[in-house]
């Protein structure tokens, strides 16, 4: 089958008779898409999206659609209080790296000042 180069635009009929067989047929989705000459598998991902396996549009079996749903297990959504824990775990460590980094310009800094035999840093006091 001949692959569609350009964005193409597929009736809604097509649409559902290829994700009809997607879901039947277990297929993959480049294979999918392979099989009924899609230039690429991410419209069948957009379609996915737009038709859900148990969708009234499809018309599908309810064994086909359990088939499909415990092969396919919806990723678990994390909550709130995941996604919260979860950014309070990356501020650590961004604070943490923030410390060594700074620690390391202070290193630095000494070690300029005795090698070269400059004052690098500020006098407390001095004006501005």
């Amino acid at each position: 089958m001949k692959y569609k180069t350009e964005k193409s635009q597929y009736e809604e009929s097509f649409k559902l008779e290829v994700l009809r067989d997607y879901y039947e047929q277990g297929l993959n989705k480049s294979e999918t898409a392979r099989k009924w000459g899609i230039y690429t598998r991410r419209s069948i991902d957009n379609w996915i999206k737009q038709y859900p396996v148990d969708s009234k549009h499809l018309s599908l079996s309810s064994e086909t659609i359990e088939r499909y749903m415990k092969e396919n297990p919806i990723p678990h959504e994390k909550s709130k209080e995941e996604l919260l824990e979860n950014q309070v775990e990356n501020l650590k460590k961004a604070l943490e790296m923030e410390k060594l980094r700074s620690r390391g310009y202070e290193i630095m800094i000494e070690l300029a000042e005795k090698q070269e035999g400059i004052q690098i840093r500020k006098k407390p006091g001095a004006k501005r």
